[in-house]
């Protein structure tokens, strides 16, 4: 019995290694059937971390054809854990070819959200060009949930490509789903705080086409920003030729002082935030 949130012990990781072992030797013996059974019953669970091992031990049969077979059968099972054991599996099996892992998320982003995360994570790090085709696919999508799985690990770009970035963040910055929202603030804080000069001219163009979705991610943004240049990244006294904050303090002080009003009424609400910031704003 696993507890339900939590990193695994040894004891709990050598025991599922155990019982997949077990599973192996069903295949082995061509007792599919029992193989599903013990699959679906190990990973009845909502522990995270065994659904991640178990896809990761799966990997390790030797007749790679037969384990495909058996898990193209259970990845839409009506048990979550299953349907995400079996996406980890797809995600490690197929590492390399990254048209057939965005396949396999086209069909499963809606019924396996937290491991799509974490793969797509994985795959702006290892495959940027190809997900920045596909996610501004994704950012573009009828479906909120996919809108906002688009911006997760996009932050990965911060340094590379910030105009990427905030080309893409562009086109949702109006949009009133909260979780698409948090998302682009995430990314944003990320892109912003790695390259200032080059973000907060978009920022305050922005802000003078304003909606009021678009005012309150960037308000909430740029107050994330604020309270890091304040508080030098939560470490201490600011250093005074640190680029950020130097950049970010004049920013908003230039903005208090804007010819356009909606700049100027965010530069005045900044200004009076950097003077008293809450220590631990979160987005």
């Amino acid at each position: 019995m696993y507890k339900d949130l939590g990193r695994l012990e040894l004891r709990e990781i050598q025991d599922t290694e155990a019982k997949v072992k077990k599973i192996f030797k069903y295949l082995d013996a061509d007792k599919v059937e029992t193989a599903k059974e013990h699959i679906v019953k190990l990973l009845s669970t909502p522990n995270y971390f065994v659904r991640e091992l178990v896809g990761k031990k799966l990997t390790e049969y030797h007749d790679d054809e037969k384990m495909d077979q058996l898990i193209l059968g259970l990845l839409g099972h009506k048990t979550y854990g299953v349907r995400a054991a079996t996406t980890f599996y797809y995600f490690l099996r197929h590492n390399d070819d990254p048209k057939k892992i965005i396949n396999l998320l086209e069909m499963s982003w809606h019924d396996t959200p937290w491991e799509t995360e974490h793969i797509l994570y994985e795959m702006w790090n290892k495959y940027p060009k190809i997900m920045k085709k596909e996610m501004s696919n994704w950012a573009a999508s009828t479906f909120e949930k996919q809108r906002a799985l688009a911006y997760h690990g996009m932050e990965t770009l911060a340094a590379h490509d910030p105009l990427f970035v905030l080309n893409t963040v562009e086109k949702n910055i109006d949009d009133g789903d909260v979780d698409l929202q948090k998302k682009m603030s995430v990314v944003l804080t990320s892109v912003i705080k790695t390259k200032p000069a080059e973000c907060y001219p978009f920022i305050r163009e922005w802000i003078t086409k304003p909606s009021e979705n678009r005012i309150n991610t960037l308000c909430i943004v740029m107050k994330k920003l604020v309270g890091m240049a304040v508080t030098h990244h939560g470490h201490g006294k600011a250093n005074k030729n640190d680029e950020f904050r130097l950049l970010t303090m004049q920013t908003i002080a230039d903005w208090k002082s804007d010819h356009d009003t909606n700049v100027a009424d965010m530069g005045k609400t900044l200004v009076a935030f950097s003077k008293n910031p809450i220590e631990d704003f979160e987005i």
